[in-house]
This record gives C-alpha cells, structure tokens and sequence, in this order.
C-alpha cells in the first residue's frame, strides 16, 4: 500500500495551484529496480481522497496520537519534510494515518478503513484541550518559584505586555542564571514538559543543529531534519498556550549564525509571518513561541554579538544577593555563628568582583566553607587577579579574616572532642 503525497513542483515547497499534502491511497502492483538505488513503482487500485491532508491537519486532530505514533514517520513526521519523493514507514504507521484521515474524512472513511488492515482499530486518545496541563500522558514539571517572584514576574511583562521577542537573563557566575530559566519556563508551559525545551549553545553549535540539517537516515543515506527551532515551533501551533525554548549559554557561540532566519522572525511584528529557510521550505515562528536565553556579560565573545541581535532581547540582570545566601546557610542548619563571618566575606568579595551565591549554596560548616575557598574561590581570584596582585592580596586578606573568625568558632568544639 502506499499513501501519495502531492508536494511542489520544483521540491523547494514553493505556493502551488493545489493544496499540497496525501491526496490519494494506492496498492503497489510492482517494483522493478533500474539502476543501483533506483525503482520503478507501478501502482494501480488509486483511491482519490476529496482534498489532501497535510501534516499540520495530522497533528491538530490528535496530537496526543500523533506525538506518540507519527511524530517521528517520515513525510509527516516533526523530522521529515513533504518534497522527499519515496518513503518506507511501518504497517502501524501507515495505519494510524489511515486512522486519523478516516475520521477526518467521514464521508470515505468506510472506504479508507475497507482498504487498511487495522486501521479502524487505532484507539482514538482524548484530544482534549491541548492548551491545558492537563492534556492526557502530559509529562509535568513543577516550579520551584512562585507566581510573585519578581524575575519571573519581569520576564512576564515582558514577553507579554512589551512584545519582546526573547529575554536575556545575564549575570555574574553563580547568580542562578540557569536554573531561573528553567524554573521560568516551566511556570510560563504551565508544567508540560513538551511544552518547554533547555539547549546549551557551545562553540562548535552551528545553524544546523538548532534549525535545520541533514541526519542519517539509516539508509545509508541522508534526510532534513527539523532540529529544535523547528520542532519547538509546530508544538507552539498545536498548543493554545506558551511554548518556550531555553538557551542556555548563548554567547558560547555566534548567536547570529546559529538562530540565521529565527533573529529577525523571532520579533513579535513578524511572528506569524511565512519565510524561506535555506533549503526552501517555508515555515513561520507562532506568537505563542518564547524564547529565553542566559548569558554571562564578561565572557569575551559577548563583545562580539552584533547590534541587529542584541537589539530582538530584553536583558534582565541577576545581581549577587545575599538575602538568598542566607536562605541557604538556613536552609542547610549552619550555625549562626558562622553566619555573620561568611556574609562579611561575601559582601566584601562583590567590592572586588562579582561572586554569585549560588557559590555558597551548599556551605553548612566552616570546613564546608574552606573547601569552597580552597577548591572554587581562590582559583577563580588568582587567574582574575593575576596582573593586579593589590586586588588579590585585599581578597586574601578578607579569606583570611573569615578563615580566622571561623577557627575561633571550630576551636572549641574540637577541644571539646579531645576531652
């Protein structure tokens, strides 16, 4: 059996006089090789269907369904594209197309299911309100912040009220950067996992694996692939609420080059709006699609990122805060009388660079603390500091300070020990 799909004219997706998608189910009579990877297909028993059906009419039906048995079949898949010419897919796939169409398609649907082993079998799910956490065999995530954060609730008017394309949280090590994000996304998805996505840039990341190229088809050959741009993009036109892309680490590589199209279709005015992509697909960014990134201001490559990128991002800075160190010294039952010492230290360390309190999240004792010192801190002030020994001799002297208050605090529960 095979289901033809009635693509464009030149295999470049241009706008055609019919409407492009499956258009016809028939039985393959023969198939007579020609030339080394070549056939010919001899097909007869062509059942017309009354219009075609394309791969968004597919995944709006049942997305439930199709995120479970046909997201990834070729032709129709997230992965797959319409202009490939021949495609083998499994029987069950090809039923559950068969499925899907026929209740699409009720006036031939007796037909359909006449001609397709088990395909009046394929157990419909609930399609159910897809904009909802609540959608059947959702994933959920929970949040760890709440709806009054204030980041959360900046990012919030910012996306939403001022139109921006994306939100850059930047910020010294340690400040959260990542984990805001992430908490962020999931309240912004409402807890679906499919609905929010983490990718980490890097320096070899490239155009082709955040949009768009070519993967191993299994064939000992190759087929394009929509990477997470893509991807994340057909959710968001299924889904009624937000659907976010996380990426972390965003001047670890040369944004401009790895978004291509998306930077300029990523800005609210343009959300919507079809455009070419290399390979002359078209494809467009919903409304609903979110974008938030994190970034390190003194990373060297940030200097390079150019204006026309900078400019589609709203920056929210995540400064050092000592309020959330003293959570953690809290939280984690460190005695009060190491706390004043590791606070006097931390705020002293922001005179000379900015240390996150993340640094600090898992200090409980004075030994937790030294270890810090010893293993992290220390290592990140002397490359700092090496051409400005003044500024390292300061920071010392302040380790030192906390180190000598905190001996103090130690020495008598080790006598203690000894007794």
């Amino acid at each position: 059996m095979a289901w033809i799909w009635l693509g464009s004219d030149n295999n470049k997706g241009v706008p055609t006089a019919y409407d492009q998608g499956i258009r016809a189910l028939a039985r393959c009579n023969s198939k007579t090789v020609l030339a080394k990877g070549q056939f010919q297909i001899e097909l007869n028993e062509v059942f017309v269907l009354p219009k075609s059906v394309d791969k968004l009419g597919l995944l709006n039906f049942n997305p439930t369904l199709y995120a479970r048995a046909l997201a990834e079949t070729s032709i129709v898949g997230l992965n797959n594209y319409s202009s490939q010419v021949v495609q083998l897919i499994s029987d069950k796939e090809f039923a559950t197309i068969g499925a899907v169409i026929g209740r699409l398609l009720s006036d031939v649907q007796q037909d359909i299911f006449e001609r397709i082993p088990g395909a009046a079998e394929i157990e419909m799910s609930e399609v159910g309100d897809v904009g909802s956490p609540q959608s059947e065999g959702a994933k959920m995530a929970t949040s760890e912040i709440s709806d009054d954060d204030d980041v959360l609730k900046e990012v919030r008017r910012l996306l939403e009220q001022d139109g921006w394309g994306g939100v850059l949280l930047t910020g010294a090590p340690g400040t959260g950067k990542t984990w805001y994000a992430r908490q962020i996304a999931i309240k912004l998805s409402g807890g679906e996992e499919r609905r929010f996505r983490e990718v980490q840039f890097h320096p070899s990341y490239q155009y082709e694996d955040f949009v768009e190229g070519y993967v191993p088809d299994g064939k000992q050959g190759f087929r394009l692939a929509d990477k997470h741009m893509l991807q994340m993009a057909s959710i968001a036109e299924m889904e009624k609420g937000p659907v976010v892309i996380v990426i972390d680490e965003f001047s670890r590589t040369d944004p401009a080059r790895v978004l291509g199209e998306t930077m300029t279709y990523m800005e609210m005015s343009k959300r919507g709006i079809d455009f070419y992509l290399p390979s002359g697909r078209r494809t467009r960014i919903p409304k609903n699609l979110m974008f938030i990134a994190t970034m390190n201001p003194e990373d060297r490559s940030v200097d390079e990122i150019d204006a026309a990128m900078e400019r589609r991002w709203a920056k929210v800075e995540l400064v050092p805060d000592p309020k959330k160190l003293k959570g953690f010294l809290d939280s984690n039952g460190a005695p009060d009388a190491i706390v004043q010492p590791v606070m006097s230290f931390f705020l002293g360390l922001q005179e000379h660079l900015q240390i996150g309190h993340a640094f600090f999240c898992s200090i409980k004792d004075a030994e937790s603390v030294a270890r810090l010192w010893n293993h992290q801190l220390r290592h990140i002030v002397h490359k700092r500091f090496r051409f400005d020994e003044d500024s390292r001799k300061d920071i010392e002297a302040l380790w030192q300070t906390c180190s000598n208050a905190l001996n103090l605090i130690s020495a008598p529960s080790a006598a203690s020990a000894n007794d």
